[in-house]
């Protein structure tokens, strides 16, 4: 009996122990302050952001340009196909289905390749976009430490909030001071 108490004990400072070691680290008032930002706000404000958003417009468009070939190439293909296959051999449908599925394939490849989670695209998007949310999250953290906030969440977490912890604006203001 007396071991299970003291591993209650025990068990009971280790519990309550981190919760005043929080307490105490908080700011005067005892409570931890919280900050709230809007960082797609922030992103489309951002000129490199916007120059970012058109070339990947540009090389989608130039991709969306190239599968709508392909795409027509099919139709075409196809239409043909059903045209004539009542006057084909079996050997010549063969082939011409096989034709058929090589376009669809290439459909599919370069579908893949280009707008595909891993494709060309994606890894563009990766390319222009990770160096601009490096900025971001930079920003955030100098702002969230010179307001001596805990924490900083992002705006969609919330349901409802305090228009007094939104930092947006002082983020975006620290960004385009720091260019």
């Amino acid at each position: 009996m007396k071991i299970f108490v003291s591993a209650a004990l025990l068990a009971a400072i280790a519990f309550v122990s981190p919760v005043f070691a929080q307490k105490s680290s908080a700011p005067a008032g005892g409570s931890l302050r919280i900050g709230v930002v809007d960082s797609q706000k922030i992103v489309a404000q951002l000129p490199e952001a916007k120059e970012a958003q058109e070339k990947l417009q540009e090389s989608g468009k130039k991709y969306r340009d190239t599968i709508e070939t392909i795409q027509k190439d099919y139709v075409q293909a196809l239409e043909s196909y059903d045209k004539q296959k009542a006057m084909m051999s079996a050997d010549a449908k063969t082939k011409e289905e096989e034709r058929l599925k090589s376009i669809q394939e290439r459909y599919q490849r370069y579908r893949d390749e280009k707008f595909g989670n891993q494709g060309e695209l994606a890894a563009l998007q990766e390319e222009l976009l990770a160096p601009i949310r490096k900025r971001v999250q930079s920003a955030i953290k100098e702002v969230a430490k010179a307001e001596k906030l805990a924490a900083v969440m992002e705006t969609p977490a919330f349901v409802y909030y305090d228009e007094e912890l939104d930092i947006t604006f002082r983020v975006l203001d620290k960004l385009k001071r720091n260019k």
